[in-house]
């Protein structure tokens, strides 16, 4: 892709309407986001699974030929197989059994790391470039953590399937102003076609075949009652890829900055 695609010209800014997602509808768009996880989720952990096995085959014969040293090696190379495959594990069950006795009340930079081994597992398996910022603060945002994550994962998700055949590439930043955290979703592909802009969030909406059109407007429900919103850049010109905006109000005894104490 030309360096056009990625410069910094300010776009314009489009907010989606309002749409409120039926309980029905955030309930059907979980289930085709958690169908689509799980089936790269059980691809990838073939492979740390595989390791293990050998691994402990190895650490085995280690342990029984007294080479401690050697043996110790390999229980390492299982411990990380295993945190591989439990974080993998970990974010998907968090969409699966969402509690609603849990305190709305997650920090940003958190909830997004949670994710985060999700979200580089289907970039790669898209054959995308996913690159990802690390949130060096603290912001307390009133929305519970699965619902945070869903919405987050809606728009990658998005982004993924705007991408072009190859070359494909996602941007994640992470920014605060003095009343919210924002996190900008920049992808390179074609971009949203002006005429439909005012039907992005719409549910049922959408120019994917197969998909159900309801990831936006289902993020909308998600993040809008905790004070929230989503908006759409649109940078103006063709094959300039498309970025979306999800910005949170933050609580102000909530925030840490980087060398702050406590």
């Amino acid at each position: 892709m030309g360096s056009a695609a990625w410069a910094s010209t300010p776009p314009e800014r489009v907010k989606t309407k309002p749409i409120a997602a039926s309980p029905t509808q955030v309930r059907v768009n979980r289930l085709e986001l958690l169908g689509r996880l799980a089936d790269d989720l059980a691809h990838e952990i073939k492979n740390p699974l595989h390791s293990m096995i050998i691994n402990l085959e190895l650490l085995k014969r280690r342990v029984a030929d007294g080479r401690a040293e050697e043996a110790l090696e390999r229980a390492d190379v299982v411990g990380h197989e295993l945190r591989r495959v439990h974080s993998l594990i970990e974010a998907l069950l968090q969409l699966l059994r969402p509690a609603e006795d849990v305190e709305p009340e997650v920090d940003f930079a958190a909830a997004l790391d949670g994710i985060l081994p999700v979200i580089r597992l289907l970039g790669r398996l898209a054959g995308a470039q996913v690159d990802c910022d690390t949130p060096d603060f603290q912001a307390i945002v009133r929305i519970r953590p699965d619902a945070l994550q869903h919405a987050v994962l809606n728009l990658v998700v998005n982004a993924l399937d705007a991408l072009p055949p190859v070359n494909g590439r996602i941007e994640l930043r992470t920014c605060l102003t003095p009343e919210e955290v924002q996190l900008r979703i920049r992808d390179n592909g074609p971009g949203i076609p002006a005429a439909v802009l005012d039907r992005i969030g719409t549910p049922g909406f959408t120019t994917r075949p197969g998909r159900s059109g309801l990831g936006i407007a289902v993020t909308c429900a998600l993040i809008e009652p905790a004070g929230g919103r989503i908006e759409v850049d649109d940078p103006g010109w063709p094959d300039a890829g498309a970025t979306f905006l999800l910005a949170m109000p933050y609580s102000a005894d909530g925030l840490t900055l980087p060398g702050a104490d406590g």
